[in-house]
């Protein structure tokens, strides 16, 4: 299924909800859940035989969470429309820290 491509938004929101479980976005239970439908992937796409650039990529950044062992700090900026196509000029900033990912 993805043989020459990496994972979209959608087939992540899929497999989070095949757990049977909803899980906040900025919680560590969300980005191991991403990182673990990462890694299905990816090793879908090695089995395949794709050697991408993509998905050599994708391995870099799984065996970067894997050696990571500190805390995850990331930050959700958003930005509302006016009306039409012109944005508010204020945006929210929610910051997350999360535990260790585990592979």
């Amino acid at each position: 299924m993805y043989g020459n491509k990496l994972p979209d938004a959608k087939s992540l929101r899929a497999a989070l909800q095949d757990k049977g479980k909803r899980v906040e976005q900025g919680s560590t239970s969300y980005v191991q859940s991403v990182v673990e439908n990462m890694q299905r992937e990816y090793d879908k796409a090695v089995a395949a035989g794709n050697s991408s650039a993509e998905i050599r990529a994708l391995g870099d950044t799984l065996q970067a969470f894997d050696n990571y062992s500190d805390k995850i700090e990331f930050r959700k900026v958003q930005q509302k429309f006016q009306t039409g196509s012109t944005l508010k000029p204020t945006f929210d900033v929610t910051n997350y820290t999360i535990g260790k990912i585990q592979l």
